[in-house]
């Protein structure tokens, strides 16, 4: 996620009444721009698109997001207030992806994550991420370790088809396997089992984790997702301690990490769980 001073540009435009409902950033994913303004300012839309096209050049669409992600694509719903094209690509670590927001989940705000957790990927190891998305995880994965196979899951029809073409595209077809449908009728048929297990779904990871432990190895990782307040945390590794030893397993609460802002005092936490077999 990019900073401006858009923040302090609007200010001199808002309503006085209006001036703390301004938020600081927005988002770029290649050349779209997605920015969250609340309906009381809807007036200045036109002020942030002047704003965009003379301090960001190369962004030819604008969407303004008009609901929150939901549902089992979790995709958000846009307003498109300049531009017309929302088909882009997104590069990170030197991976392209090609995405369109209005109909896919994708973030830049996890670009860091994704490095982390390849930068964890020993050789050989084998991967699971479910709800891949359009394949940033297990892209990531494959060009920066050496994972003998990363098995990506993914619901989405739409998502499926970029992952495709974003497996391709980054040339990673001998070590990504796609698959599509539901975590919950994909993962038990799944032959063997994973070294590690990336659940990069925060709505509902959690609600997997049962799931998840019927295919990690004794000394695998699982790093889960979730969104928590603050004060929700040593609540939230309780529930990962008493989750993995219904099926058997210690969990080695090896680190936590924010990685992201949802709501005030609500934040995106990543998990680094190691399973480890209770004699």
């Amino acid at each position: 996620m990019q900073r401006m001073n858009l923040k302090k540009f609007l200010m001199n435009k808002a309503k006085k009444e209006h001036i703390q409902l301004l938020r600081r950033s927005f988002e770029i994913i290649g050349d779209v721009m997605i920015i969250d303004l609340p309906e009381e300012l809807e007036y200045l839309e036109k002020d942030i698109v002047d704003y965009v096209k003379e301090k960001h050049k190369h962004v030819k669409t604008i969407l303004k997001k008009s609901g929150e992600v939901r549902g089992e694509f979790r995709v958000a719903k846009y307003k498109k207030i300049f531009g017309g094209e929302t088909e882009t690509i997104a590069k990170e670590h030197g991976c392209r992806f090609k995405v369109d927001p209005s109909k896919v989940y994708y973030t830049v705000k996890l670009s860091g994550e994704r490095e982390r957790i390849a930068r964890l990927v020993r050789s050989g190891e084998r991967v699971l991420v479910m709800f891949a998305g359009v394949g940033p995880y297990p892209i990531v994965i494959a060009r920066l370790a050496k994972p003998s196979e990363v098995v990506g899951i993914e619901i989405n029809p739409e998502a499926v088809k970029y992952f495709q073409e974003n497996v391709r595209m980054n040339k990673v077809e001998g070590v990504v396997r796609i698959y599509q449908g539901d975590v919950r009728d994909v993962v038990p048929r799944l032959k063997g089992s994973f070294d590690r297990i990336v659940m990069p779904a925060p709505y509902n990871a959690d609600q997997f984790i049962d799931l998840a432990l019927l295919k990690i190895k004794d000394g695998g990782w699982m790093h889960i997702y979730t969104f928590a307040g603050e004060e929700e945390i040593d609540e939230k590794a309780r529930m990962i301690e008493r989750r993995f030893l219904s099926h058997g397993f210690k969990a080695e609460i090896g680190f936590v990490r924010e990685c992201g802002n949802f709501a005030p005092r609500v934040n995106r936490y990543v998990f680094d769980v190691r399973a480890s077999k209770v004699p």
